[in-house]
């Protein structure tokens, strides 16, 4: 078996001659991992994931789910896919426990116990309405149905845009309590980083159907460092070092966020001579919205 759980080549989606929303999208999500799928609005991330799914054709490029194709064989990928959609719609006609008894009837590995649980750990009642639900139950309803096939992979497409912060914590937990026991592949696209860098693995960003970075969240955050420098006098206007992502100067201040950071561009800039010399970390969000500012 493949280690990567998720393979694409050179994946494109263009939907008119002039709008190619994904440009040749190598990704590699690793069978176990947490993937996070980062990208501004419009980058192409929902296309990619429908594309994945097998819900929208693609224009050129190879899909590789559990050594599946979805376009050859959908059914085969959506068994063992749990896929959560962005503003996900259902039959708002039938009751929870309907939505329930018809999604089992497509699932051998349907296991109900699971969803039952979750009913009651997100209060939700069996004979609800789907017309009568607010947003946060839609969203948990629409967890509890992606989990309770006991999929190989969770597909999740920014599943928590527009859920209040109890909600978004209800359903963040339960995500991370369905990883840490059944140890599954979780693809996660979302604008709440967040709430996913602590959990998350390996991270891909996708600017204008570019994937600019696919690696583990480790090896991004060490390689990205933003400085601060006091000068005695005037900033030098000849700092310019490799990798600057991003640049600031207030006074006799400079802040540089700089990836691809080394012992060597410390040295660089520190024969510049500042007064302080400050090296921090950064969060993955704030390392994300640097990189895309660029492109």
């Amino acid at each position: 078996m493949s280690r990567f759980a998720i393979e694409t080549n050179r994946l494109t989606k263009r939907f008119t001659r002039h709008k190619q929303i994904v440009d040749n999208l190598d990704l590699k999500v690793p069978a176990g991992s947490i993937y996070v799928f980062l990208g501004r609005n419009g980058a192409g991330k929902t296309t990619t994931i429908r594309m994945l799914m097998g819900l929208l054709k693609r224009t050129a490029g190879e899909v590789n789910i559990l050594g599946k194709d979805p376009e050859k064989d959908p059914v085969g990928v959506k068994v063992n896919v749990g896929y959560v959609a962005e503003r996900q719609r259902m039959y708002d006609w039938m009751s929870i426990e309907d939505l329930l008894n018809f999604s089992e009837s497509f699932y051998p590995t349907w296991a109900g116990k699971t969803a039952y649980n979750l009913l009651d750990k997100f209060c939700l009642s069996e004979d609800m309405k789907l017309k009568d639900l607010s947003r946060g139950m839609y969203g948990k309803l629409s967890l509890i149905l992606a989990l309770a096939h006991s999929p190989e992979i969770l597909i999740f497409d920014d599943p928590m845009a527009g859920l209040d912060p109890v909600v978004r914590r209800e359903v963040m937990e339960t995500i991370i309590e369905y990883i840490n026991n059944n140890g599954r592949t979780v693809f996660f696209s979302t604008h709440i980083v967040n709430e996913i860098e602590r959990v998350a693995d390996n991270v891909g960003i996708l600017e204008n159907g570019k994937l600019i970075f696919s690696g583990t969240v480790e090896s991004l955050k060490s390689s990205v460092r933003k400085i601060r420098m006091v000068f005695d006098g005037t900033v030098p206007a000849d700092i310019n070092i490799t990798g600057i992502l991003d640049r600031r100067t207030t006074g006799h201040e400079l802040t540089l966020t700089v990836k691809d950071y080394t012992q060597e561009t410390g040295d660089a800039l520190a024969h510049f001579h500042p007064s302080v010399f400050d090296i921090f970390d950064m969060t993955l969000e704030d390392i994300f919205i640097s990189m895309v500012k660029q492109t």
